[in-house]
């Protein structure tokens, strides 16, 4: 992996876990419009998560909604492009979207989409005496 593919492995890394976390209550709902996931496997998601009473605390529901975004990540396949793509979609969907208010995601789709051409700029096979100072 160069050190772009880094980057955006971490700035993927970091889109799913934020999400999880801002969309933790709703995250059922996030899921439904991304994957059609039913209720049955929704509850696959919680099972590892569930306290001695069988409930998934209010503090905890981030980790089934990140649990379900790595694996749905997974199934789009390894174009971070696509995933974060189809993440602002999905969530554009969702009733009351917090793509309105959380602009975090909009910065990152911009910033993933000029990876090619930071990489083109940056490393360029252009020899150092080809310019003038």
């Amino acid at each position: 992996m160069d050190c772009q593919g880094l980057v955006a492995r971490l700035i993927m890394d970091f889109v799913l876990l934020t999400t999880a976390v801002e969309v933790a209550p709703r995250w059922r709902e996030l899921a439904e419009k991304l994957a059609r996931v039913n209720k049955q496997q929704m509850e696959q998601y919680d099972a590892p998560h569930r306290d001695k009473n069988g409930l998934v605390d209010n503090e905890s529901m981030w980790k089934p909604a990140y649990d379900f975004l790595l694996t749905w990540a997974a199934q789009i396949g390894d174009s971070y492009r696509d995933v974060i793509q189809e993440l602002h979609l999905g969530l554009d969907r969702m009733k009351n979207p917090i793509t309105k208010r959380w602009k975090h995601l909009t910065g990152t789709l911009i910033l993933v989409n000029s990876l090619d051409t930071l990489r083109s700029s940056a490393f360029s096979p252009v020899a150092l005496g080809d310019y003038a100072i």
